[in-house]
């Protein structure tokens, strides 16, 4: 086992003997020494069998057991939330051959049968105080995302314990560094990898990790009481999900004083964004990363300065970290590094040749740009090229452009099909209020751009429809807003 890989052993016998709250949930809290001593309690029931394992449930404290104990006895681990269908889990199961599934916390019984024995660890409450660290490899799964939606072939990207222990490398040396944190946000499910940022800080720190069930948060009130009496520093989200948070008038410096850092994974971040949330908290810093979850997590970190919001270009998604290498090869950005790569996908050989062509180096399909300042910068999706009336339009780069306007929350844009053939351009979004706001953005719009690029039909929505990962839900988002009365056609 390699001295960085033993760095996940080290970080977990931290924990033991330290009694600072390692969970802070609306269910009771827990101790870094409980999560120690239980989870060590689990792994001992887990070892000797390497097959997968299922950990079923929601933000429990009961899931950070099953996390670790899954880590300590070297079986990948496939976290997955309590609304999963039951069909869904079964070709989950198949797919990666589970042999175990975990329910971990207060979830509704499974509508079937999943085929698999079941484990409750919920009301467990064993311990044991002597560590047990089996992985074979430095090479071994160490856990294994899937893909989300509940149709179609599951894919399961695998990830490593070296890629593992170089993200937390990563995290702990370069984007923590010199941070003082009293608490760290607990906003992001765990079956989406960018909750890493925080379940990886609350352990690397010792520091507690704050703690509600996502379906609360939508309820902005209440997440910020909690954050504010735990004293969270260091909040982590997508762009679109703190959105949501910017229409609180409560959401900001005096109400939150040490809330100080926001990280945001998972999303383009938007000038107007960045602006807004720093009239919430002044002299707060905001770090924008960049990352797929075959990379572990993300690959690329930037601290967003003044110059970069007067620059004339997108917000930079920064520099790669260590051991890591990006390039454009055939036009899309391409990441290389033996401990940032992951081991690819479960049982989709033609799959894993496209996007994994040699074991170090991935594909991601993404449009990238690298800046005369040494920064990279993210364009969006290289499949989102369309042919309009015989003149080749990418749609990213008017959503780029919409997102630049200090009063755009969100923006999808889509090809307007009629017959089967593209016929003009729709734009959706959220923050214009009416419909004499909605022409001004579109002629705003024809005062920059070609008029092939400018959205003929426009559709206002006033709700921002994020999905289980707080992403924008681009499919809820645009059917919201088609059923939606604030509509305008740009002549």
């Amino acid at each position: 086992m390699s001295n960085e890989v033993s760095l996940i052993a080290k970080v977990h016998a931290g924990f033991a003997g330290c009694h600072t709250p390692a969970c802070l949930h609306v269910d009771g809290d827990m101790s870094f020494d409980t999560l120690f001593a239980r989870s060590n309690a689990l792994a001992g029931r887990l070892a000797g069998d390497r097959s997968a394992v299922m950990i079923r449930g929601h933000k429990h404290m009961s899931y950070l057991v099953a996390y670790w104990a899954c880590l300590l006895a070297g079986r990948p681990f496939i976290p997955i939330e309590p609304d999963l269908p039951v069909q869904r889990i079964r070709d989950v199961a198949k797919t990666a051959g589970v042999g175990l599934m975990i329910v971990a916390g207060k979830v509704e019984p499974l509508d079937g049968d999943p085929n698999l024995p079941i484990m409750d660890i919920t009301q467990d409450t064993d311990r044991c105080d002597a560590q047990i660290f089996t992985p074979r490899a430095d090479t071994d799964v160490a856990y294994i995302m899937f893909s989300s939606g509940t149709s179609g072939h599951p894919k399961g990207i695998q990830v490593r314990y070296d890629n593992l222990a170089s993200f937390v490398t990563w995290l702990h040396k370069d984007i923590l560094e010199g941070m003082d944190l009293k608490a760290v946000t607990g906003n992001v499910r765990y079956c989406f990898d960018v909750s890493m940022f925080e379940v990886w800080t609350s352990w690397t720190q010792r520091i507690p990790l704050s703690v509600l069930d996502h379906s609360e948060f939508i309820n902005s009130r209440k997440y910020i009481d909690r954050y504010s009496q735990h004293q969270a520093g260091l909040w982590v989200s997508t762009p679109s999900a703190i959105q949501l948070y910017l229409r609180d008038k409560t959401f900001n410096g005096d109400t939150l004083p040490d809330l100080r850092v926001f990280l945001f994974c998972g999303e383009i971040l938007s000038k107007p964004l960045v602006t807004a949330l720093r009239d919430r908290f002044p002299g707060a810093r905001v770090i924008n990363t960049y990352g797929p979850t075959e990379c572990t997590v993300a690959v690329t970190s930037v601290e967003i300065s003044d110059a970069h919001l007067a620059a004339p270009t997108a917000l930079p998604i920064g520099t790669p970290r260590d051991g890591c290498t990006l390039a454009l090869v055939d036009g899309q950005l391409t990441i290389q590094g033996v401990d940032v790569v992951g081991a690819g996908y479960v049982a989709l050989p033609d799959k894993q040749a496209a996007a994994f062509p040699q074991a170090d180096q991935y594909r991601t399909g993404d449009v990238a740009s690298f800046g005369d300042d040494g920064l990279w910068y993210f364009h969006g999706r290289a499949d989102r090229e369309i042919k309009l009336l015989g003149v080749r339009i990418d749609l990213n780069e008017i959503e780029e452009a919409l997102r630049t306007l200090p009063e755009i929350e969100a923006a999808v844009v889509e090809p307007h099909v009629i017959r089967g053939s593209y016929r003009a351009l729709n734009a959706y979004v959220s923050g214009p209020k009416s419909r004499d706001k909605l022409a001004a953005l579109s002629k705003g719009m024809a005062d920059s751009l070609p008029d092939y690029m400018v959205p003929r039909f426009w559709f206002g929505c006033s709700e921002m429809q994020i999905n289980h990962n707080s992403k924008l839900n681009r499919t809820e988002f645009i059917k919201t807003a088609q059923g939606g009365d604030l509509q305008y056609v740009h002549d």
